[in-house]
């Protein structure tokens, strides 16, 4: 299992770019994890880039949050950008 922790950017279709915090495991040839974002914008669009400080980046798909919540889930697809 490989696993991510640290700084990273969402960016969405229209290019617009969020610092966020992740928690990110990939096991076999799935990857998920989390998210920690200031003012999560539940009308973005759902199919984003995750950019690392690296500049690899990954297509993720961004779950829903809890109520009152700053923590969202991600569901990874292709290969996972920190293995």
């Amino acid at each position: 299992m490989s696993r991510y922790r640290g700084s990273a950017t969402l960016i969405d279709s229209g290019g617009t770019e969020v610092e966020v915090y992740v928690d990110l495991r990939a096991k076999q040839r799935e990857w998920s994890g989390t998210a920690t974002i200031a003012d999560f914008d539940a009308g973005a669009s759902h199919d984003q880039t995750l950019r690392l400080p690296d500049g690899r980046e990954g297509q993720v798909t961004l779950g829903g949050s809890q109520a009152w919540s700053d923590v969202i889930t991600l569901v990874g697809s292709g290969p996972p950008p920190f293995a």
